[in-house]
C-alpha cells in the first residue's frame, strides 16, 4: 500500500468520491431490477411498430439493399431519427427474435438499459462540474 490511510481519498480523488460512486451503482441497480419486474405490465406504443420497420428498412439499406426504402410508411415516420433503432435491430437480428412479444420486451429493456446509463453519465455530469453528492 501507499501508507495513506483508508479513510482518505487517495491523490487526485475527491473526499466522498468512492461512496458517491458505490451509492448511484446502488441506485442504478435497484432501477434496473425494478425496470426487469415491470418489463412485461406494458403495452406497445402507437409508434413502435413503424419506428422498428424504419429501422429494419436502415439496415436492409446498410446492407447493400438499395430497394429498402419505405414507400408505405407515413410520411410523419419519415423523419424518426435511426440512430437508436439500428443498433435494436441487429441487436434483435443477432438474438434470432421472431416473436413480436419477445421483440418489444428486449426492445423496452435495452431502452430502459440505455436510460440508466444515461442516467448514470447525468449524475457523474453534474457530481463532475458541482462537486455535490446530494445534487448529483
Amino acid at each position: 500500500m501507499s501508507g495513506i490511510p483508508p479513510s482518505l481519498p487517495k491523490p487526485g480523488q475527491r473526499a466522498g468520491e468512492g461512496v458517491f460512486a458505490r451509492s448511484t451503482l446502488l441506485v442504478l441497480a435497484v432501477l434496473a431490477s425494478v425496470g426487469v419486474t415491470v418489463l412485461d405490465d406494458y403495452g406497445i406504443g402507437a409508434d413502435e411498430w413503424e419506428q422498428r420497420d424504419i429501422g429494419h428498412a436502415t439496415v436492409n439499406y446498410l446492407l447493400g439493399d438499395a430497394a429498402a426504402l419505405l414507400p408505405s410508411a407515413p410520411r410523419v415516420y419519415r423523419f424518426y431519427g435511426v440512430v437508436f433503432e439500428v443498433p435494436l435491430v441487429f441487436v434483435e437480428r443477432l438474438l434470432g427474435l421472431t416473436d413480436s412479444r419477445a421483440v418489444f420486451l428486449s426492445r423496452h429493456l435495452l431502452t430502459h438499459l440505455f436510460f440508466l446509463a444515461g442516467g448514470y453519465c447525468c449524475a457523474r455530469l453534474v457530481y463532475h462540474l458541482f462537486h455535490s453528492r446530494w445534487l448529483a
